[in-house]
Formats: C-alpha cells, structure tokens, sequence
C-alpha cells in the first residue's frame, strides 16, 4: 500500500527520438526541449496533479518541428483520467 501524499519531481528531455527522463546534467546530446515535472497525489482516491513546464528549448527548434515532435511521440506524461495535467511554457 503506497504511503499519501506522494510526490515525484524531475526534468523530462524531448529528444529527435522521443522523451528522455534525466534529472541532472549532464543533459541528454541532441536535446530539443526541456520540460520540468512536478507531480503530486494527496490521496489514494484523489486525482494527480501533475505540471509539465517547458523550461528550455533548442533555438534553432521551429514551432512547426516542436509541434511535429509532440504529435509523434506526445507529452512525457501519458494523459489519464485519473491525473490533471497542466502545460505552461516559460520560453
């Protein structure tokens, strides 16, 4: 049995060949995106709240790649009923 409130934070790397989890530098070569990840349960019967924050992304990255990436390999968070999921995007 899991012990509530949980939490999990981290940094999740949108690569050419999809999303990467690596919370410390050295940050995965060839990175296009960085997005920060917060997540939290307060019970077991309540939803997950989890914030995905693009916190960096490549310069040379254009709008129509970042959203071509994102449709072939989605968010790094799969989307469930169970979880709230809240995009922000600081750059």
């Amino acid at each position: 049995m899991d012990s509530y409130p949980t939490q999990d934070s981290g940094l999740y790397h949108l690569t050419r060949n999809g999303w990467l989890r690596q919370d410390r530098a050295p940050f995965p070569e060839g990175r296009l995106e960085t997005w920060s990840y917060q997540a939290e349960c307060p019970a077991e019967d309540a939803k997950e709240q989890i914030c995905l924050r693009r916190i960096w992304k490549d310069a040379q990255l254009t709008l129509q790649e970042s959203e071509a990436l994102r449709g072939r390999f989605g968010m790094p968070v799969a989307l469930q009923t169970s979880r709230n999921i809240t995009l922000e995007c600081d750059v």
